[in-house]
């Protein structure tokens, strides 16, 4: 039996379940490998399946990056918008919320995010629209609450923000890398929210 006869043989899902499954392989082989070994082809051996079938689900390697990269950002943009909701008063407890998730998430979906979000994705053409398009979509949650919280104008306000998340991230790597516990990292994040996020003076 030849091979392209095995890979027939594979259970019957349903369109919905079979892209969900495959989404889940590509995040899958990303978070273990990183970006730069997502291709039709490896995604294909990695699920067990053929090349066609990929490209019934993905009609081109952008396509398949991009549904990807926001299969991996969709539980830190979830969490991120419980936590806003949850804190609606309160920026710091929101920022912290949202940090919790995004640090507690497995070690290579953090790094898969994480090259997203910097743009250190092996120069993969294909993915710089979808990384601004996260940074964007990022900054439209937290811009509002710290525009409000800071008395700032709307630019300064996503720079600002883009600055906190920046150091989370580095907090992280820290944690990450070992260098640091996950409790210390948390107790120096929150001593620098509370020194930058304190309400702005008439």
């Amino acid at each position: 039996m030849s091979n392209s006869q095995t890979i027939e043989k594979r259970p019957y899902m349903g369109k919905d379940d079979r892209r969900k499954s495959l989404l889940k392989a590509a995040a899958d082989l990303v978070e273990s490998k990183g970006w730069g070994v997502l291709t039709m082809s490896a995604l294909a051996e990695s699920a067990g399946v053929s090349r066609q079938l990929v490209y019934q689900h993905f009609p081109n390697l952008e396509n398949l990056l991009g549904a990807t990269a926001w299969n991996i950002f969709l539980a830190t943009a979830e969490g991120t918008e419980q936590a806003i909701k949850a804190h609606p008063d309160d920026v710091r407890l929101a920022i912290r919320a949202a940090s919790v998730v995004s640090l507690d998430m497995p070690s290579g979906q953090g790094d898969a995010l994480w090259q997203l979000i910097s743009g250190t994705t092996f120069n993969l053409p294909e993915l710089e629209a979808i990384r601004l398009g996260i940074r964007d979509l990022i900054l439209k949650l937290w811009a509002v609450p710290i525009q409000k919280l800071k008395g700032m104008n709307d630019a300064s306000s996503r720079t600002f923000a883009w600055m906190l998340i920046m150091a989370f991230w580095g907090m992280r790597q820290m944690v990450r890398d070992g260098l640091v516990t996950r409790d210390e990292g948390l107790n120096e994040f929150d001593a620098l929210l509370n020194a930058l996020l304190a309400p702005q003076l008439a």
